[in-house]
């Protein structure tokens, strides 16, 4: 079979099986390794072949990191491995562990300011709520965008999420201060279907609304932080477990398969490191 029928191919059980978020992701990946290797016969691919990609994509982009490459032959193989059920023994390469990127409390307390003197604006108010809402689930963009107001229970202040990466419901929670803002919110706008929406086209807010919105308020702000969708996601799994939270806690909060992958957020800040280091080594001093 040639590889651009395979690919066809496992891109049709992408669409089919896996939430938009998954068939966003395979999209970019799939699309290159079409352009790249399309034309030959899945049959030839070999460790070889994975190689000269993987040199072409650091010709291409010097700076691409060993994770993105990671993502690039998980693809590849996955895609051999489902259209023709070829296995290739091709290990990953060793990435380099990052300190996640959070938000600051310092910045999404002054943008949670700068929403609280703007309220009487409906777009204002709207943003508010979602990103106070972002940062007390660590929901995704999918998620917290198909949220519907029957999917939400105001007396355990918990959120029935039904549109997921992995295809299983789960429950998240939010705190006592953003009930008071989702429920006057709701009677506001009287909300009778989906929680978030265009006001125009009263359509279901899409990606790049949510990402021009949040782009607006970095220059309003003069913010230089990183505040995108994603960031607020990892600011509440690191802020879960700094104020006392379990792994297997977040791990279901988050809609994670594995503990594994929740496991990268168990990292210190700098100022934690700090201030630990000072009091382990004050009397030594």
């Amino acid at each position: 079979m040639k590889m651009s029928k395979a690919i066809e191919d496992f891109r049709k059980y992408v669409s089919v099986t896996k939430a938009k978020g998954t068939q966003d992701y395979y999209k970019y990946y799939l699309d290159l390794l079409s352009d790249e290797l399309g034309h030959l016969d899945s049959k030839d691919i070999t460790n070889n072949t994975i190689l000269n990609y993987i040199i072409r994509r650091k010709e291409f982009n010097s700076e691409v990191s060993n994770a993105t490459l990671n993502k690039h032959i998980t693809t590849l193989k996955t895609v051999l491995k489902y259209a023709c059920n070829i296995e290739l023994k091709f290990a990953k390469l060793k990435e380099r562990k990052k300190i996640i990127p959070t938000i600051s409390q310092k910045t999404y307390t002054r943008i949670f300011d700068y929403y609280k003197k703007h309220m009487k604006d409906s777009h204002n108010f709207r943003n508010y709520v979602f990103l106070k809402l972002l940062l007390d689930t660590g929901l995704r963009l999918s998620e917290i965008t198909s949220i519907k107001i029957r999917d939400i229970d105001f007396d355990t202040n918990s959120i029935h999420i039904k549109v997921t990466k992995t295809d299983v419901d789960r429950y998240v929670c939010f705190t006592e201060s953003t009930k008071k803002l989702l429920i006057k919110f709701v009677v506001t706008h009287d909300i009778k279907e989906l929680l978030f929406f265009d006001f125009k086209t009263g359509s279901r807010l899409t990606t790049s609304t949510v990402e021009s919105f949040i782009y607006r308020l970095k220059i309003k702000l003069k913010i230089t932080e990183n505040i995108t969708p994603h960031k607020w996601r990892h600011t509440f799994a690191t802020n879960f477990l700094n104020w006392g939270g379990d792994l297997e806690t977040l791990r279901l909060l988050l809609g994670h398969s594995n503990l594994k992958t929740t496991q990268k957020y168990l990292h210190l800040s700098r100022n934690d490191i700090v201030s630990n280091y000072t009091t382990v080594m004050r009397d030594m001093d």
